[in-house]
């Protein structure tokens, strides 16, 4: 069956390579270091994006190829689009279609174009592991799913049999495929004693353990992860990884005298310099001498500290600047330390950076803007550190210098304040609030800012009404800009079909209950906590439209585990929130509303379309877009529109 299976498969891509001629990959095979050629003929055949087309992108829906962007523009040369770009050394497997606004051009409707990478003639260690992960983005729905998932696997430990990641996956598919509990219990089982068999394999090393981790977490037995670490602790007390595992725990410890003498005593016993235990502890001590400005002890500590170069050294050195600079202790040795970053500053982290024992860190993908930003945005938060720094050093030339040069570095949010506390302390007040206003344009309601901003200004025009009149021309900007970004960003689709909707009464949501009205709906679960956080910005926009006729909340419950029974308690333990709670039994909404996260709100106008989508959680901003969608919609009823 299983070799029927994987014959369809192969089958299938045959017939998408003949189908899929409008995509030319080169190489066929590829080779980790090779540079890949995507290329897109509009004029093919099966082509289904029209010639006209403005702009191409190539959508991963699966990728290891971790240093390329999920998104790729491709580029016209002549009448073919084309992207280039190199395959890493971690590089195994991505699956990808291409899109230009609303046409997507894929080999089948539940098939994406392919990325394999080889080593000669044999596909590379995970590929084909890599691939059974990808069906479900590319097939959510079939039936056969968890067969073919199967099937890839099976091809995975045929060409790689101590694939450790593949034997787990297989047995966790085949129990998803189980038909009883008994046969779910014996694959269990199985699983069980491979990942125990793994973990006796290096079980004081952190990148098994990890793996070990990795293998309980796949089979859904996070539980496990508590008692591993017990039997670590107990049977390898001395290892490293022990002593780090010890460490956090104590961190727990709500008496600070007796936590600071565990950990000292652990130190006193052994002390591992630059391992992740000892790291760990000296971190810990750090933090806590320099809260209590014992500054002999804090330094002792830090100087243990970031022994091993690895991408976060330059962040790291950042921070013990900043610790001590917080608690103005040690400002000579907090310069040193911000001196020390700024060289390496060039390195700085961003983005994820994942680490494999068999690459290394790898980096993902940011643009070259965003890393520009983050760079400028940093040397300039140790620029302004420093300036702190020479000011407690009674060096005020110095200090005005630095903050000045932070300034022009970055409108970083740290930088500026820093620089604004020094202009403060040298009693330059305007210059100080002049800084803070630049924090201000970009987010007015900015709590922390507007406090500074305030003192400072007052400092130099005691006016509050000048003040207030100042911070309230400010927001109707910001209002005015958001509108006309807002207009740009209309949708006018079709809205979703919702009749899967109920309240918590359980009575159906109908058309009729919508007809003419503008419809904001807010998909959550009572587990998510960015859905949570949304809530009182959401309640806000509520409570200023609630009594208005034209406009209707639905608040839906719509996560994976949650039944209606968990929206009422939820709707009762929170009573704070007045909102109509709705619950979701359409197992489609997501792809009906389009969305794979949560929250993701949707706002449907007058006439049913759905004008505006906002997906994930982007903080207090919500609260002034939704206001601003449900204004300019109610504004074009107005206008005839």
């Amino acid at each position: 069956m299983k070799k029927i299976i994987f014959s369809y498969i192969l089958l299938v891509f045959a017939v998408m390579q003949v189908r899929g001629q409008s995509v030319t990959i080169k190489p066929e095979k590829i080779k980790r270091g090779d540079t890949v050629t995507i290329s897109y003929d509009p004029a093919a055949t099966y082509a289904k994006i029209t010639p006209d087309a403005p702009s191409l992108t190539i959508v991963f829906s699966y990728s290891t190829f971790y240093d390329l962007p999920w998104k790729m523009p491709m580029v016209k040369k002549g009448k073919i689009w084309t992207a280039s770009f190199v395959a890493g050394r971690f590089a195994t497997f991505a699956a990808f279609y291409i899109q230009s606004g609303e046409q997507i051009d894929q080999p089948a409707v539940d098939q994406h174009y392919a990325l394999r990478v080889f080593d000669d003639e044999k596909r590379v260690k995970s590929s084909f592991l890599h691939e059974s992960y990808s069906l479900s983005a590319q097939m959510p729905k079939s039936a056969d799913l968890q067969a073919k998932k199967l099937a890839l696997i099976g091809e995975e430990l045929r060409n790689n049999p101590d694939n450790y990641e593949a034997k787990i996956a297989q047995l966790n598919t085949r129990m998803t495929m189980a038909k009883s509990p008994e046969e779910k219990l014996k694959l269990r089982e199985q699983a069980r004693k491979i990942i125990a068999a793994k973990f006796e394999e290096n079980p004081t090393i952190p990148g098994n353990v990890n793996q070990v981790t990795m293998g309980y977490l796949m089979i859904g037995e996070k539980s496990r992860l508590d008692s591993l670490r017990r039997v670590i602790m107990q049977r390898f007390p001395d290892a490293d990884i022990s002593r780090d595992l010890r460490a956090t725990m104590i961190a727990k410890e709500q008496d600070t005298a007796v936590k600071i003498a565990k950990l000292e005593a652990m130190l006193k016993k052994s002390d591992h310099t630059g391992e992740e235990g000892s790291e760990s502890i000296h971190k810990m001590l750090f933090d806590h001498y320099a809260s209590v400005r014992d500054s002999v002890k804090a330094l002792f500590h830090a100087s243990k500290l970031n022994v091993k170069v690895n991408p976060y050294t330059a962040q790291a050195f950042k921070e013990i600047a900043a610790t001590l600079t917080k608690n103005k202790i040690a400002p000579a040795a907090a310069i040193k330390y911000a001196d020390r970053s700024l060289k390496i500053s060039g390195t700085w982290p961003v983005g994820i950076i994942r680490y494999f024992p068999e690459f290394g860190y790898i980096p993902s993908y940011v643009p070259d803007s965003t890393r520009k930003q983050a760079i400028a945005e940093a040397r300039s938060a140790l620029l302004s550190i420093k300036a702190l720094n020479y000011f407690d050093l009674h060096q005020t030339d110095s200090a005005r210098l630095l903050a000045n040069r932070a300034v022009k570095q970055s409108a970083g949010r740290e930088g500026l304040i820093n620089s604004a506390e020094v202009f403060a302390r040298l009693n330059e007040n305007q210059q100080a609030f002049d800084i803070l206003w630049k924090l201000l344009i970009k987010n007015p309601t900015d709590s922390t800012v507007i406090k500074s901003a305030k003192i400072n200004f007052l400092k130099y025009n005691p006016s509050e009404a000048a003040f207030s009149a100042k911070l309230a021309a400010l927001e109707a900007l910001e209002i005015a800009r958001l509108r006309a970004e807002t207009k740009l960003l209309m949708m006018d689709k079709p809205g979703p079909e919702l009749s899967g909707l109920v309240d918590l009464e359980g009575r159906p949501v109908t058309a009729e209950m919508m007809k003419g009205k503008i419809v904001i709906l807010d998909f959550w679960a009572t587990w998510c906590v960015p859905c949570m956080q949304e809530m009182p910005y959401f309640h806000r926009v509520f409570e200023k439209y609630r009594h208005n006729k034209d406009v209707m909340f639905m608040v839906v419950n719509s996560g994976a585990n949650n039944t209606i029974e968990d929206a009422k308690k939820w709707a009762k333990q929170n009573p704070q929130y007045q909102f109509p709670v709705y619950f979701n039994n359409d197992k489609n909404i997501g792809e009906k509303v389009g969305f794979t996260v949560i929250p993701t709100i949707a706002v449907l106008d007058q006439q049913g379309k759905m004008q505006f989508r906002t997906i994930g959680f982007e903080g207090e901003v919500l609260q002034k877009k939704l206001d601003v969608e449900i204004a300019i919609l109610l504004e074009r009823k107005q206008n005839g529109k």
